[in-house]
């Protein structure tokens, strides 16, 4: 019975999801694997995000990519940035269980990776049983043990070290908590003789080198997902350097780390104690993966389109490169746009006034302009408007809801927005500042959200940052940071941590989510109601979860904390020497790295 009801509710997540790819002109059914072999498609637009592109067994060379900004960390556990969480870290971290290597709605199916089978579930989903398979190995040569992944689990809960990452998944899931959601346990480094311990006895057992048991404070039927993000990668207790971890985590993927500037480049090379036989996930082609930060993304697009580099794995192209691209069939054939599963919106702080007033919050979202702020993230091939936080991807998704409308051409309510000044105190409007990165798409929503609330005159000043990582781990990232400098409205995006309502809510609304540093529940919303939805969803049926996720999304959308804008897809343009390519969908549909091949050699 668990093992069915896992099932069924991964089919339902991925049914909703293929109605998503079904959006945006592909077929749902992958047409081949990474490995080759019939059925390969050569590049068109949009191929790679149902089918392998250009399928080879040409193995040699090196994979360029140009992100915007380096990983906000390498350290598995501290990763959350959605590009090195989701697809980077595949390249050098292996976890318990992994998503399967096959393009389309396939792709948010969860696979042993370290392990020989998913979890062993009993005592209603309150304990999980993982065997690892033999022979696995770090980039050292010594052998990867059970003891290794409970170490590094419990490396979380020194959350005044080890923070930014999935950390708050665990923590009252794997220790006894107090009402605030304080773990008792608080890590290897303060406790080194300590462990999590659930009804009185150790959470985490390892009874040999191959066996790892969870024994969980409650029934969490999703628990194989929690075993695909980077937590679960193993880390010996020898190798650990706190925060310096980060600058060279102990390879146990094909990849190891090479030379390695923080903030500037990133050489990954071949991990020669990596063995093929034991990982159905992977199947690198190319010898070397550099990675070289572009600061400038218009700078990134050129170097794209001359083949200075073979991607850009942090996001899509710029609209001078887009315009290009959309007019030139050449071009055209090696772009992919999908539906990516993010939902982009502004985070209204109820921390900073006169936002502590609700009337205030709502007269941002009826003064809105949705429609100029999706034209400022690229028009139709940048996603459509967004009127609910749950994007279409996501079980409970509810396309008639609409609790705050702006107009039938979605540019804003003006009058409403008035009357809800008058409301909240302040009839002429009042001044806030914005946060966001200034550079490419974040200058241009600025300017939308700016001109648009200015028609009520409510003046929004610019407080940006220029890195990515650095303003989702600690600008926006901190609550404290946000009251300090008065961050009234914060740009945002976020999608599911793994495919299910639980892996896109829990993040940004649970009240037990919220985090000194690292924080991704940027309002601090704490919201009993919601909280108990959450709860609730842990033990429902699946037949129960669509109701749930629905009530859910239409609480957090009563509390006007959270203004969602558009519905994300991402316009991608990737090298036509590239072989082996597809969208990687458990991962949020970047492409899986770590499988890409080049034609070249080179």
């Amino acid at each position: 019975m668990p093992k069915y009801r896992r099932l069924a509710r991964a089919s339902a997540v991925i049914g909703v999801a293929a109605l998503a790819l079904a959006a945006c002109g592909g077929s749902s059914t992958p047409k081949a694997s990474p490995s080759g072999g019939a059925g390969s498609v050569p590049s068109s637009f949009n191929a790679a995000v149902t089918n392998v592109v250009n399928a080879s067994d040409k193995t040699g060379g090196t994979l360029k990519l140009g992100p915007n900004s380096d990983c906000d960390s390498w350290d598995p556990a501290r990763t959350y940035y959605a590009w090195c969480l989701s697809n980077m870290q595949r390249v050098y971290a292996r976890t318990l269980m992994a998503y399967q290597s096959v393009p389309g709605v396939d792709g948010t199916k969860a696979v042993p990776d370290l392990a020989t089978a998913p979890g062993a579930a009993s005592d209603s989903n309150k304990t999980w049983t993982y065997k690892l398979q033999s022979g696995l190995k770090y980039e050292d040569g010594t052998t990867i043990k059970s003891a290794d992944v409970k170490y590094a689990i419990e490396r979380l809960f020194a959350t005044d070290i080890i923070n930014g990452g999935p950390t708050f998944y665990y923590l009252c899931l794997l220790d006894t908590c107090d009402a605030k959601g304080g773990s008792v346990y608080k890590g290897p480094y303060t406790d080194k003789t300590g462990e999590p311990m659930v009804n009185g006895k150790p959470s985490i057992e390892t009874p040999d080198d191959t066996t790892i048991t969870f024994h969980l404070t409650s029934s969490y039927v999703d628990f194989d997902y929690l075993m695909t993000l980077g937590p679960s990668s193993p880390i010996p207790q020898t190798a650990d350097k706190g925060v310096k971890y980060t600058e060279h985590p102990l390879s146990s993927g094909p990849f190891k780390f090479g030379t390695y500037v923080v903030g500037k480049s990133l050489t990954f090379v071949r991990n020669d104690q990596w063995s093929q036989a034991t990982d159905k996930i992977r199947k690198p082609m190319v010898n070397e993966i550099d990675l070289n930060v572009i600061t400038d993304p218009d700078a990134a697009d050129k170097a794209l389109q001359s083949g200075q580099i073979d991607l850009e794995p942090d996001g899509g192209v710029q609209a001078a490169f887009q315009a290009q691209i959309n007019g030139d069939a050449s071009l055209k054939k090696y772009a992919d746009d999908p539906v990516t599963g993010f939902t982009r919106y502004i985070a209204i702080a109820p921390s900073v006034a006169p936002f502590d007033n609700l009337d205030c919050r709502l007269a941002v979202f009826y003064a809105i302009n949705k429609a100029d702020l999706v034209k400022a993230r690229g028009g139709s091939y940048g996603g459509d408007v967004a009127n609910t936080m749950a994007p279409p991807s996501v079980i409970g998704f509810d396309k008639a809801a609409n609790p705050y409308p702006v107009g039938a051409d979605n540019t804003g309510d003006l009058t409403k927005a008035k009357e809800e000044l008058t409301k909240c105190g302040k009839p002429t409007g009042f001044d806030v500042n914005m946060a966001y990165v200034n550079k490419g798409k974040g200058i241009a929503v600025f300017e939308a959200v700016q001109q648009a609330l200015a028609r009520v005159g409510i003046i929004v000043k610019s407080t940006p940052i220029g890195d990515n990582a650095t303003y989702y781990s600690t600008y926006i990232g901190s609550p404290s940071n946000i009251a300090s400098k008065k961050l009234g409205l914060m740009v945002a995006g976020w999608a599911a941590d793994f495919p299910s309502g639980y892996g896109f809510w829990n993040s940004i609304v649970s009240g037990k989510a919220i985090l000194p540093t690292g924080n991704t529940n940027y309002t601090s919303l704490n919201d009993p109601v919601i909280n108990g939805y959450l709860d609730q969803a842990l033990t429902a049926k699946t037949s129960e979860l669509e109701g749930i996720y629905k009530s859910l999304d239409a609480q957090v959308m009563k509390n006007a904390v959270y203004l969602p804008f558009q519905y994300d897809k991402t316009l991608y343009y990737h090298s036509p020497r590239l072989t082996n390519l597809y969208m990687q969908a458990g991962g949020g549909y970047f492409y899986d790295y770590v499988n890409i091949g080049v034609n070249d050699g080179k």
